[in-house]
């Protein structure tokens, strides 16, 4: 998953906060990003003149215990001469 923060800076005279696909920026304060819910934002906010946006680096996708490993069938054990 990619991350990125996302930091916006109010124009003179303009609201001192914006919201943008369902994310809330306040002026100057970083708001962290993800392309997992936010992957319009993240294309769409670095050619934005109002938002300074710092990528973060790719983390690999968690995921859960999933199936068990099958181990490969042996062939059957002849037994030992007596």
């Amino acid at each position: 998953m990619r991350t990125a923060t996302a930091t916006y800076h109010a124009p003179e005279g303009d609201s001192k906060v914006a919201v943008m696909g369902g994310v809330t920026f306040p002026d100057g304060e970083p708001v962290e990003i993800n392309d997992k819910e936010h992957s319009h934002l993240m294309n769409k906010l670095p050619g934005n003149p109002h938002f300074e946006v710092e990528m973060g680096e790719d983390e690999p996708v968690k995921r859960g215990p999933g199936r068990p490993r099958k181990e490969p069938e042996q062939e059957p054990k002849e037994p030992a001469p007596v």
